[in-house]
């Protein structure tokens, strides 16, 4: 801008001074935004010389000198921008800063907290409507060297969840965008943190803006308080809301909230209890990481104590079950057995009583004693005598549970039988459950359900929700256990309980059962409850392992008569079952590995993805037939051309106009295929274990398996993919994505060979005879959801999909956010295609929630 000289006579107008000084003051903000923004490219330049040095900072010799560097650094933003000087100190002393959050690491033990991710939420909005991923936890997420769970909360959205008691609590959470933004954002994002009572008594707020852009103070976790006043009584709602300001593009507003926290402080005498027994053993950072752990499982045991209170049927419930099942059409006699040794009386009689309750009122009960030595054992079933519903037999020597068992089958004369151990219970409704079913299922061979544990308090624990048949599941493990009702004539056709395997005698009478009849059924409610006792399996896995022996023995002659080769070793975690299927013939598998010869930045380094993924596949793949398909875009690095000149593989270039489609590449790249079994394989995968191509083949050489998938980490460790479920967080999530890598998952779910309803097509094993029945990918979805479609296409002609943990990749997309927003249209057609099936997954139970995929309890 000039200003006229008003000396000058060539000058034609004079401005106004106040204009002039205006346009100064313009000229000088601008100025100072200039400054603002250079700054924050020099954090941005600082912050990737630090990553760089970071390869080499395990050098001893050479920490002083990055020391001294990033002081330099830090001395020259506090001289050229004084106004920061504050910003520089963490920089100059990092040691200080170390201790700060150690001091802040014993502050936290002065509470008791409870995290916002346990709750679920009651409301969530936001202006994204195209995408399902708006909102939703991504996991623990690193902003400015410091790591904590996130909450993805795309700009305008806003999640709330409900606290029961919040009275003198305060609400924490910090508030950050995702580095990736910092240098793009052009007009940060507010955050802002609202707390209000149900009752309306009471609300309050606070407000955070963060410019990243402007402010490198915003680039780190930014934290927000609210106290909550000591006089609430009523429940408090919880708001965690992201704001973009007018006319501000959302492209580049990745907004996280770090760890929503509700907190109450501990009392001096909670304080003394805790230093006594944590703080001498575990220090501040170990009894806080307990805590943690312990606000974590509380939660979980307060959202199943809360199941119970909206589940457990009341009186008046239980009176009109019992006038359900008088009207009942079919009203089959059940009869259950017992056997009985030397049980507790407390707990026998607690078990017969659990049975005299039942609503459904056509049952016998069948108790064999198997020469009980304990005299109040035997005086326990002489009280029952009297009730002609109760058959009791006493064997004349001990005969172990199958004798024992198989004396009680004996005496029964019901169309069906149930087992029952001696010292657990039923609840009311049990038989009612299963009958009602019948009379809806009547040709239904064998029943299961749900069941939950019994402490030694008589309170309730330990639910497991289990998903309906999952045939490979029950290869490596009884899943269905309890509360199991099976046809009489079917368990009779099989010959009863086989002595000489005691402990795993249900296991073994199924196993055999399952091999005469496919007519099974789940009901996924809790009608079993398995009480703990010091030395039982209920309280500890490994307490019997003659009883894991006598399984394995089982399920090895299970294989045996079904004609299947394979062995039966032990599995990733304690009581669990690995078949081996042995490999038939020798076919040909293709690895098709679609690129487009990207590179990526892994860990610090510049990684090109399809080299690093192919050398991993030539040096790590053990004992299968294979060759590689490299499907390319009709382009490749001179890096990567030499590097395939020196490894074995075809390459063929999938050229098109348009847009991008990876069904059609797909197609392309199957129709120049040799093998009879195909791998879909991404090109930014590596391979972790010899095995993962021969343990995919076992299952995808089996005619009742249409699709094959693999157990996929992040590069830092974290899960990425154990299978997907479905109706979970829009149309399909992946199970435990972004957990610890060591997490075993639902029941041991990311340990176990099972079923699931889809597989991500990263990689991806199907028969090319499969493949081509149902029509391979479909373009109707370009590129969402063309392996959900697949996989349920699938599913519909009678395939099962198999997820195994035996075969172990890394997955080199990122890992903290990296996707893009899923269309519309396609969300539209898929539930349009698959919106039944979308929300009934048979292999998620639905007392599971459907807004994470963790498989935490839905209340």
């Amino acid at each position: 801008m000039t200003i006229p000289d008003v000396n000058d006579p060539g000058a034609t107008s004079v401005r106004d001074p106040d204009m002039i000084v205006a346009d100064i003051r313009s000229l000088l903000t601008q100025a100072v935004i200039g400054a603002r923004q250079r700054l924050a490219e020099a954090e941005d330049d600082y912050r990737r010389v630090q990553d760089e040095l970071e390869l080499v900072r395990s050098s001893a010799g050479r920490r002083w000198l990055l020391r001294l560097r990033g002081r330099a650094v830090a001395l020259a933003a506090l001289v050229a921008f004084p106004w920061h000087a504050l910003q520089a100190v963490p920089v100059l002393f990092s040691n200080v800063t170390a201790r700060w959050r150690r001091l802040e690491t014993l502050a936290l033990l002065r509470y008791r907290s409870m995290a916002v991710r346990h709750l679920p939420p009651i409301a969530q909005e936001t202006t994204h409507t195209a995408s399902i991923d708006a909102i939703r936890w991504i996991g623990p997420t690193v902003v400015a060297g410091r790591s904590l769970h996130a909450l993805f909360c795309h700009p305008d959205s806003s999640v709330t969840v409900r606290v029961a008691e919040a009275s003198g609590a305060t609400l924490v959470a910090w508030a950050a965008l995702m580095p990736a933004m910092w240098p793009t954002n052009p007009d940060g994002v507010e955050f802002v943190l609202i707390a209000r009572c149900e009752d309306g008594s009471w609300r309050g707020e606070v407000r955070r803006h963060l410019h990243p852009r402007l402010r490198i103070g915003d680039r780190r976790w930014r934290r927000l308080r609210l106290p909550l006043p000591r006089t609430l009584t009523a429940p408090v709602l919880v708001t965690l809301a992201t704001r973009l300001r007018p006319g501000a593009s959302p492209d580049s507003a990745w907004a996280i909230w770090g760890e929503p926290t509700v907190r109450w402080p501990r009392s001096v005498l909670d304080l003394a209890r805790l230093a006594k027994t944590n703080l001498r053993q575990l220090g501040a950072r170990g009894t806080l990481a307990r805590l943690q752990d312990q606000a974590g499982r509380d939660e979980e045991r307060a959202r199943f104590r809360r199941w119970l209170e909206l589940n457990t049927p009341s009186a008046d419930r239980l009176r009109e079950m019992e006038a359900e099942a008088r009207a009942f059409a079919y009203r089959p006699l059940v009869s259950i057995i017992t056997p009985v040794f030397n049980t507790e009386p407390r707990w026998l009689a607690a078990c017969v009583d659990s049975v005299r309750r039942q609503v459904y009122p056509n049952w016998e009960l069948c108790l064999a004693d198997d020469a009980s030595t304990s005299a109040a054992t035997v005086r326990t079933l002489e009280r029952y005598k009297g009730d002609p519903r109760i058959k009791i037999v006493r064997l004349e020597r001990n005969q172990h549970i199958c004798g024992a068992s198989n004396a009680a089958l004996a005496q029964a004369s019901g169309e069906f039988v149930a087992m029952l151990d001696h010292d657990d219970e039923l609840p009311p409704e049990a038989l009612f459950e299963v009958v009602k079913h019948l009379n809806a299922d009547p040709d239904v061979d064998f029943v299961y359900s749900d069941e939950d544990k019994l402490e030694a308090n008589l309170t309730r624990s330990d639910p497991y929700f289990k998903p309906d048949w999952s045939p490979d599941l029950f290869r490596t493990f009884n899943y269905t256990n309890h509360f199991m009702v099976l046809r009489r004539s079917v368990v009779a056709e099989v010959g009863g309980f086989r002595v000489g395997f005691e402990g795993s005698q249900d296991y073994d009478l199924v196993l055999r059962i399952v091999e005469r009849t496919d007519k099974i059924a789940h009901i996924p409610k809790i009608l079993y409850h398995w009480r703990k006792i010091a030395g039982s399996a209920a309280a500890e896995t490994r307490a019997k392992p003659w009883a894991i022996e006598a399984g394995r023995r089982a399920l090895a002659d299970h294989l045996r008569r079904r004609g299947i080769e394979g062995d039966v070793g032990p599995g990733l975690l304690p009581g669990l079952f690995r078949v081996r299927y042995a490999i038939s013939g020798n076919p040909l598998v293709t690895i098709i590995v679609t690129t487009d010869d990207r590179t990526r930045e892994i860990n610090g380094r510049e990684v090109r993805l399809l080299t690093n993924c192919l050398r991993s596949v030539v040096q790590k793949t053990h004992g299968a037939n294979y060759e590689i398909l490299v499907v390319d875009n009709g382009r490749l690095s001179d890096e990567s051309a030499a590097f395939l000149s020196k490894v074995p593989h075809r390459r063929e270039s999938f050229l098109y106009s348009g847009p991008f489609n990876f069904a059609r590449k797909l197609r392309f790249a199957v129709e120049h295929a040799r093998g009879e079994h195909l791998v879909l394989f991404n090109d930014d995968l590596e391979v972790m274990t010899s095995e993962w191509l021969s343990a995919m083949l076992e299952f995808s050489q089996q005619k009742e398996v249409g699709a094959v998938g693999a157990k996929l980490f992040f590069p830092d460790g974290r899960l990425q993919h154990i299978g997907l479920v479905l109706g979970v967080a829009g149309v399909a999530a992946h199970a435990f994505h972004m957990a610890p890598g060591s997490t075993p998952g639902y029941a041991g779910s990311a340990c176990t060979i099972r079923n699931c309803s889809c597989v991500t097509a990263a990689c991806l094993m199907t028969r090319r005879e499969v493949f081509e029945e149902v029509g391979g990918f479909n373009e109707q979805f370009p590129l969402d959801f063309s392996d959900v479609d697949y996989c349920l296409r699938l599913r519909r002609a009678g395939y099962r999909i198999v997820y195994t943990p035996y075969a172990q990749l890394y997955h080199l997309e990122s890992g903290s956010l990296g996707r893009h927003e899923q269309s519309r249209s396609d969300l539209d057609e898929m539930r349009r295609i698959w919106g039944r099936a979308v929300e009934d997954d048979p292999y998620y139970n639905l007392n599971l929630t459907r807004d994470f995929s963790d498989y935490r309890i839905g209340v």
